[in-house]
């Protein structure tokens, strides 16, 4: 195994963290690590629209099973307001399921 390289984040992770640490000081920095790398798409612009095309291409490809499985990460990541908010997205494009 090589050395450990310290890295630092990006300024948005950086801002995000230090103001996390500040706003809740009873949550370890390790907690609020795993909260950054779990919800880290969240701070990527467009991240929403990235999930709607995936979800699109799905639904166009006939990939149902993959679809439901995408849908259950997002709703686990997200929460089912942020899924129900991409299927009307979808509907009201005139992408459907079958």
């Amino acid at each position: 195994m090589g050395p450990t390289r310290s890295m630092r984040l990006p300024r948005a992770l950086d801002q995000w963290f230090n103001e996390r640490l500040d706003r809740h000081a009873e949550v370890s920095p390790s907690e609020l690590l795993v909260a950054l790398v779990h919800g880290g798409l969240r701070l990527r612009e467009g991240y929403m629209s990235i999930h709607r095309r995936v979800l699109e291409h799905y639904v166009l490809s006939s990939q149902d099973d993959v679809y439901a499985a995408y849908l259950r990460c997002l709703n686990d990541t997200f929460g089912p307001e942020y899924v129900e908010h991409l299927e009307r997205w979808l509907e009201s494009d005139g992408v459907r399921r079958p």
